[in-house]
């Protein structure tokens, strides 16, 4: 090997710690100048018989790969650059490499080309990995209802998506992968604005699970529930962004009719258990009655406790008519009067609701009792204080502050 145009001893030093194997040849005198210590290693002795017959090395490709090598030579021989991958066959040799070849400016051999070799056996064994993980995820993909998606961390490019998209968003997959983000269209116009946020700004942070809907061309509208990984290389940054679409309109519809069910049986619950108060209630004031009727001495004082446990009968007999927890402020008042008019013996009147303006007045289950009590009093002593022979007129004013 002539070492006379060859690197200096430094750059020679330098050279051999290159992983990759290293050597400058020339065309002209078809001779090996220059090998680094890996291209000593992969070749040895065949160095100078390539060098002098470039066309050997299609003897140490598999068979399937010459063609492309061939032209590779053809191309390297023209003093072009040139790269490309290949197998090699042999036990000693590394499946696959990468050869890139380009000419040196060289007064005295303007033929002088180096010549690089790449060992790429664990890239090329990663990307079958990958390419054989994508082909079972595709599989698994085709025979699942939810739509499989890979992105990129910002949700610009799709690199992936499984055929159920078609059948859950009614959309195609070919413009997807055109306007990545063209799924959006369908997204309920009230859900877009959190949805491209989670997509673009979140989802590359951190797992998410978040809903939304999306309407089909018909109108039809379907709820989806969205779940992402985000998927990190080996220095920590995100690769891409893995997930999972599924159509969870008849589980939100089941949710729904299951929360109603659940709701009708404690308004029914409800509704019995302020019946049953109430009947209790009423029982109670029926037996105080029966106590002064015998004892007239104690009437008023009873008839007056009377009118309060009635009061609070009358909540529980408005809160179970409908199971509701809160009741008019009309329909209360209406009660309590009546209540303490068949108690005085008393006929009262009362306006009809077309009356009684801001009708609609609601009373909280908090206050229903407490209001029913200060309305028993005052229209009681109303009553009670008031003229037995004339009807008294009770007016009433509400005040509703802001």
């Amino acid at each position: 090997m002539d070492h006379s145009r060859g690197p200096s001893h430094r750059s020679s030093v330098f050279a051999d710690q290159f992983p990759d194997a290293v050597a400058i040849v020339s065309l002209r005198d078809r001779c090996c100048e220059y090998a680094n210590a890996a291209a000593r290693r992969l070749l040895g002795g065949a160095l100078q018989s390539l060098a002098a017959s470039p066309q050997r090395l299609l003897e140490m490709v598999v068979a399937d790969d010459r063609p492309h090598l061939d032209r590779v030579i053809a191309a390297m021989l023209a003093g072009e650059t040139v790269r490309g991958e290949f197998r090699l066959q042999g036990q000693a040799l590394p499946a696959w490499v990468a050869i890139r070849a380009f000419p040196l400016t060289d007064p005295q051999d303007p033929t002088l080309t180096a010549v690089v070799c790449e060992d790429i056996d664990e890239r090329k064994r990663e990307e079958s990995e990958v390419r054989a993980g994508d082909a079972r995820l595709a599989e698994v993909a085709e025979h699942l209802g939810d739509v499989i998606w890979i992105t990129a961390p910002d949700g610009t490019q799709v690199h992936y998506v499984s055929p159920a998209y078609g059948r859950v968003w009614q959309r195609s997959a070919d413009e997807l992968y055109a306007a990545p983000f063209k799924w959006m269209q369908s997204v309920d116009p009230e859900d877009q604005a959190r949805v491209l946020e989670m997509v673009t700004l979140e989802q590359a942070a951190r797992p998410l699970e978040y809903q939304f809907r999306i309407r089909h061309a018909d109108g039809d509208v379907r709820q989806i529930r969205n779940r992402s990984v985000p998927v990190r290389a080996g220095d920590g940054t995100v690769e891409r962004v893995v997930i999972l679409s599924e159509d969870i309109t008849e589980e939100h519809r089941r949710s729904r009719q299951a929360e109603e069910s659940a709701r009708a049986q404690r308004d029914a619950l409800v509704r019995e258990v302020h019946h049953r108060i109430k009947n209790n209630l009423q029982g109670v004031t029926g037996m105080m009655r029966n106590y002064a009727n015998q004892h007239p001495e104690v009437a008023d004082v009873i008839n007056e406790a009377i009118a309060q446990v009635q009061a609070v009968a009358i909540i529980h007999g408005l809160q179970g008519q409908s199971g509701a927890t809160q009741v008019l402020f009309y329909d209360l008042l209406k009660q309590v009067v009546f209540g303490i008019g068949q108690l005085m013996h008393r006929v009262l009147a009362f306006p009809p609701p077309e009356c009684c303006r801001n009708c609609r007045i609601i009373v909280s289950e908090m206050e229903a009792v407490p209001v029913a009590l200060v309305l028993n009093e005052m229209i009681f002593n109303a009553l009670k204080h008031g003229s037995a022979d004339s009807a008294p007129v009770i007016d009433i004013q509400i005040d509703i502050g802001e």
